[in-house]
């Protein structure tokens, strides 16, 4: 075992997160054999998240900046180039006939060259740093996009955990609905066998019971659904055995409705947006240093006919060297259409964040009323039940005494389901609820 740990260790941290959650899973499927296991709504959204490739795709973004970093540091390392050049030209230097001293030249109308150039940047006007800090900053974008799309992540998690166990409480209703009609037959049965009933009664009460079946059947097949949907986001296996726990409602009201953007202050979206706008200003940044003066040193070496000397027709060594000024004249009206797209982009940015936030501030108030609502409905679930069940157990005395049909016992035994059902809904509901609306705001974790 202190091997396997140590060999754990030696992995990057994003593989032994997962070597973790493999070894958990392990274990848990062998303790598996001797009780189920429990799986809580906070451990599936942790498992979600490592399983997902976008936690991969994060730390990628981090290698992809350092990659275009060394491709921008790359503009202040010496540049050196080889060159080669065969030409041939149909005149060369001729001196006119009426000079006071005849001059005549055999320069050869073929020339050849072969040069090394070096250039060094001695001053870019800041274009390398600020391409630098062009890629934090749209590493920032894509890391915070991505962290977006995780949360999105979580709320399918939080969707499907939810269905499984709300279709586990209908189930449980199912199952005792179908208890209390088994036992109601027995006492129909009995009552046939002395001749104080009819075979109707116990046709509908078999009608009844398969339709109970019927709808247990169908609540099956949706948990195998979402259990396969939370199976497959999380990785974990998730079985008929396995059991959800039910997250804790919080004791305490929904907080009181705040000012500006505080009540989703939480939310990754707004990080979002205001990396997006540190970009383009970045971006302004970049496309000025673009425009400057640029100063460079160069040299050049070679050999080749002519040499700097065009008189001799002999192949010769070469060499210059010097300073170099780069003024970019037209590159400025480039600068300005491109700061004016990002003012243009600044704008819609602006317009899109005040849409998010107007959106964020009624999907908080909806729920926080919901909540409010729902307390006040659960609280009285408990008593309404209590009711049908009381009105169904006198409705079955009656049936029994022959007071009643046993179509009128069955209104009130389904109305006695629905209410449970109901009741259980609610309590969902109110779950459901709380989880929206902390994802609302931009909490996760408690």
């Amino acid at each position: 075992m202190r091997n396997i740990v140590h060999r754990i260790v030696c992995f990057s941290p994003m593989n032994r997160t997962r070597i973790y959650i493999l070894l958990l899973a392990a274990v848990s499927c062998r303790a598996a054999a001797e009780e189920p296991a429990v799986l809580t709504l906070e451990g599936c959204r942790e498992a979600a998240v490592v399983h997902s490739p976008l936690t991969d795709r994060q730390a990628l973004a981090g290698e992809k900046r350092q990659a275009k970093d060394r491709v921008a540091s790359a503009a202040l390392l010496p540049q050196l180039e080889v060159n080669a050049q065969a030409s041939y030209q149909n005149k060369t230097v001729n001196f006119p006939g009426d000079l006071p001293v005849p001059i005549t030249l055999d320069l050869p109308r073929d020339q050849y060259k072969a040069t090394v150039d070096l250039n060094q940047v001695i001053y870019g006007g800041g274009s390398v740093r600020n391409a630098k800090r062009n890629n934090e900053a749209a590493e920032q974008v894509e890391t915070v996009s991505l962290a977006v799309q995780i949360d999105r992540l979580r709320d399918r998690v939080d969707e499907a955990y939810l269905r499984i166990l709300l279709t586990d409480r209908q189930l449980k209703v199912n199952g005792l609905m179908q208890q209390t009609l088994a036992a109601d037959m027995k006492t129909v049965e009995a009552r046939i066998a002395n001749g104080t009933a009819t075979g109707g009664a116990q046709a509908a009460l078999t009608a009844r019971l398969l339709e109970l079946q019927q709808q247990q059947t169908e609540l099956h097949g949706t948990r195998r659904q979402a259990m396969e949907t939370l199976s497959v986001l999380t990785g974990l296996p998730v079985t008929e055995e396995t059991v959800l726990q039910v997250p804790a409602v919080p004791v305490e009201e929904p907080a009181e409705a705040e000012t500006g953007n505080e009540t989703f202050a939480g939310r990754t979206e707004l990080q979002l947006y205001a990396r997006q706008r540190e970009q383009l200003d970045v971006q302004d940044k970049l496309l000025n240093s673009q425009s400057l003066p640029k100063i460079s040193l160069f040299a050049s070496g070679g050999y080749g006919r002519p040499g700097y000397n065009f008189l001799d027709r002999d192949f010769d060594l070469m060499a210059i060297g010097g300073l170099r000024l780069h003024v970019p004249l037209t590159a400025w009206a480039e600068t300005q259409r491109g700061k004016r797209a990002n003012r243009i982009a600044q704008l819609d940015l602006a317009q899109q964040q005040r849409d998010f936030e107007q959106n964020a501030s009624i999907e908080v108030a909806q729920y926080r009323t919901e909540i409010e609502q729902l307390r006040r409905i659960t609280a009285m679930d408990t008593q309404i039940v209590a009711a049908r069940t009381a009105v169904r157990e006198r409705a079955l005395a009656q049936f029994n005494g022959g007071m009643i049909t046993y179509s009128e016992y069955l209104t009130e035994f389904n109305n006695e389901t629905a209410a449970r059902i109901q009741a259980e809904t609610n309590a969902l509901r109110l779950v459901r609820a709380w989880i929206g609306y902390e994802a609302a705001r931009g909490i996760y974790e408690r």
